[in-house]
Parts: structure tokens; C-alpha cells; sequence
């Protein structure tokens, strides 16, 4: 291909080293500004040379210096470069010295209206043979607010964890420690590095492993409950055993990734006293059962001794079926109004069963009566009569004689002998 030949006019020559215009026809324009993104370009000078629709909606104080319309030719590169946003001409500059691209954030404000952030990328951009730079402007503020909320919030939820009292932790689904929190740490004994990777099985005593793997594999396997309320043993960094009452449940990112979220508080204070009250009620129990045994023995000792005591009653009072219609009781030793009333009731009966028609009561051993166990014997007396039988008193001592005389007994009707013998006599002459 043969070589152009040279400008010889100077004014032709001048005007070929000059700068190329940027420029666009109508319809690159409006295609433009179809566009949802603002796009503008600079020279070297920093000067604007195009900006479509958005861009200069975006950013109105970058282009409110051009003369026309932007991108209507070298009348449009008016702004100046005193007139852009300090991290816009940063960028730009670096473009324009070399750097591929760079960015820029840049708020604008709108009055009566909440500032807007744009996001500003700046490329390297070909403009008649020198270096330009195109900007492409995106409304980045809801993306921004969004994320600097979210940056709160998860500032704000990571100060709660680290504040709260409760001990907090996540496991992934090999059950390797992601996240513990301060109160976590504080409960077992441990820094935050020496839990995080490591399995759970970290901080519980070698006895409640299988309990634990038992929960892990339950809940990552979806078998438990939505939330799990139990209690477990934990182990400190110091070897000290603790009881724990842990809640969790299982937590499914969107990715599908499993893990188990965890709490747990220190119950062992807790733990301890109902312990110490349950055993407290163990020994009040066993004290319990011990006075019952007590008093059982006692009572059955007190039914020993009645029926003894009855035995003797019988022994030193003894109801002798003599023969058919007749009943001897012999009286030995002193008698008081209690055994008096005792022998009564025993008589009694003994001649309502017998259907005794006479009794021999002898008080041979019968050394003395007292008033009230006089009153006793007469009133067995009167009692036998009053069942229609006949009493008999046999051994009577003077002493004794002489008490029945003074209850004003008459003693004409009562029939008495010296000895039992003669009153076993007289019942045979009865018979």
C-alpha cells in the first residue's frame, strides 16, 4: 500500500494534529440514553465530553457547566475539572495514568429529598488517539443503605451476643464449633480460639458423649422437636464437671447447610440444692420409716404387754368352771379399782356365757381392800344378783370383813365361809 504523502500546508497540518472530536449521531444518542446506567466520557483534561439521559439526571452538578447538551460535540467539553466530585477526579486520574479501571462513590443530594449514593466505574476509553475515560454511573443507594443496615445490624445483634449472659454457640454438621460468644467462653473456661474448629465433645465430660452425640445426630437429622429444652453435664478447661440446661435448634441456610444453634446456662447452683433436697427428703423418708418401724415394734411390744398383762389377770384371777352352773374365781394379791373393774367384766361375761347359776369368789390371798376396790366387790355383788346368780365369798380376812361391812352392805343376805374348801362343800350340799 503506497504511503500517504505529506502535509506541506501548515494550516491543514496544525488542524490534523488537533485533538478528534467525539461525536454521535441522533440515534447513538437516544439509544443511549435507553440505557439504565449513566455513561459519560472525559479527555485528558478532565473536561466532559458525552453524557446521556440518567447520567445527567444522576449527576446534574457534573454536567451544569457544559455550554449545550451534553455530547454535542467539543461545545459540550465545557465543564471544568474544579467542578467534579474530589473521588470522581481521582478515579479519573488514575485511568488516564494507566489503571485498567477504578471506582468512586459519590453522594448526591437533592433538595427536599434524602440524598442519592452513585456508584461511579471508571474505565479507560479511546478519544482520537488520546486517552479517555468512561464513567458509568448506577444508583447504588438502595443496595448501599442495605448494607450498611445489615452491617448494623449484625453490629448490633454481635454486640447483644457478646453482652448477653447466656451462653451461645453454632455447630456445623460434623458438630465443629463456628461461632461461640463471651458468656460461652466464660462458661467453660476457654478463649474463643480454642473452640472455634473444634468439636463439641470439647466442653462435655467423657460420660455424656453419647448422650450429646445422641441430641447432635437427632436434631441434624431432623428427629427432635423444633426446640429442645434438657439438661446435660458440661466440663470446664479445668477438668470441674458443671450442669447445664441447654436449649437448641437447627438452623438450614439457603444453601442447604445444617447447623445446630445452641444456649446453654449454668444450672449447677440449681442442680446442687434440689439435689440437697431431694436428698434431705431421702432422709426424712428413711427417718419416717424408721420412727413407723419404731412405733410398729413399739405397739407390737404394748400388745405383748397387754397380753400378758391379761395372761396375769387370768393367772392371778383365774375363772374356774368348777362344774356345770358353778364358777370359782380366786383372788390373789392386792386389788385396785382397776384390776376390780377388769375382773368384773371378765365375770361377768364368764356367767352370762356359763350360765352360771353360783359363784365362789375366794379372797384367801386377798390381804386388805381399799374404798374403791370395796365398792368394786359390791358392786359384783349386786351385778350377780341382778343376773340371777348367787355369789359366795369364801377366805375372808378380818381386815377385809370389816372394809365390806362399812360400804353398809347387808350382810345377813351375803353368804360367806372360812375357805374355798368349805365353799366347794356347801355347793355340793347344793347340788
Amino acid at each position: 500500500m503506497p504511503a500517504e504523502p505529506p502535509i506541506t500546508d501548515p494550516a491543514v497540518a496544525a488542524k490534523c494534529a488537533e485533538p478528534a472530536e467525539f461525536t454521535l449521531g441522533a440515534d447513538a444518542h437516544a439509544m443511549l440514553d435507553l440505557l439504565p446506567d449513566g455513561i459519560a466520557v472525559f479527555d485528558q483534561q478532565l473536561r466532559l465530553h458525552f453524557a446521556n439521559r440518567v447520567f445527567r439526571e444522576r449527576l446534574p452538578t457534573v454536567v451544569s457547566g457544559s455550554a449545550g447538551p451534553a455530547g454535542a460535540g467539543p461545545a459540550a467539553a465545557s465543564a471544568e475539572p474544579t467542578s467534579l466530585p474530589a473521588s470522581l477526579s481521582t478515579a479519573l486520574q488514575r485511568v488516564l495514568e494507566g489503571v485498567p479501571a477504578a471506582s468512586a462513590l459519590v453522594e448526591q443530594p437533592r433538595p427536599g429529598e434524602s440524598s442519592r449514593l452513585i456508584e461511579l466505574l471508571v474505565r479507560l476509553f479511546p478519544l482520537g488517539g488520546q486517552r479517555g475515560a468512561m464513567v458509568q454511573a448506577r444508583d447504588v443507594t438502595a443496595k448501599v443503605r442495605s448494607e450498611r443496615a445489615q452491617r448494623e445490624s449484625e453490629s448490633l445483634l454481635g454486640a447483644i451476643l457478646e453482652t448477653c449472659g447466656v451462653g451461645l454457640c453454632m455447630c456445623d454438621h460434623r458438630g465443629r464449633h463456628v461461632t461461640v460468644n463471651r458468656a460461652y467462653c466464660d462458661l467453660f473456661g476457654y478463649r474463643p480460639e480454642e473452640l472455634v474448629g473444634r468439636h463439641y465433645t470439647k466442653v462435655l465430660p467423657p460420660e455424656e458423649f453419647e448422650h450429646g452425640q445422641a441430641i447432635f445426630d437427632g436434631y441434624m437429622g431432623g428427629q427432635g422437636p423444633a426446640v429442645l429444652a434438657t439438661e446435660l453435664r458440661g466440663r470446664r478447661k479445668d477438668g470441674t464437671v458443671l450442669y447445664v440446661e441447654l436449649s437448641a435448634r437447627v438452623l438450614i441456610r439457603e444453601d442447604g447447610r445444617r447447623f445446630l444453634v445452641a444456649s446453654m446456662t449454668d444450672i449447677t447452683d440449681r442442680k446442687e440444692h434440689t439435689t440437697q433436697l431431694a436428698e434431705r427428703a431421702d432422709d426424712a423418708q428413711r427417718e419416717a420409716q424408721t420412727k413407723s418401724e419404731l412405733l410398729l415394734a413399739l405397739q407390737e411390744r404394748l400388745e405383748l404387754i397387754q397380753r400378758q398383762h391379761h395372761q396375769i389377770l387370768d393367772l392371778s384371777a383365774p375363772i374356774l368352771d368348777i362344774w356345770e352352773g358353778v364358777l370359782a374365781v380366786p383372788l390373789i394379791g392386792s386389788i385396785d379399782q382397776a384390776r376390780a373393774t377388769t375382773i368384773t367384766e371378765r365375770l361377768l361375761q364368764a356367767v352370762v356365757r356359763h350360765r352360771a347359776k353360783l359363784v365362789l369368789i375366794d379372797l384367801t390371798s386377798v390381804e386388805e381392800l381399799d374404798q374403791a376396790s370395796a365398792d368394786s366387790v359390791s358392786r359384783l355383788i349386786r351385778a350377780l344378783r341382778l343376773l340371777g346368780t348367787r355369789a359366795l365369798l369364801t377366805g375372808l380376812r378380818p381386815q377385809v370383813a370389816l372394809r365390806l361391812s362399812e360400804l353398809a352392805l347387808d350382810l345377813k343376805e351375803l353368804e360367806s365361809l372360812r375357805s374355798l374348801k368349805d365353799g366347794l362343800r356347801r355347793c355340793l350340799g347344793w347340788s
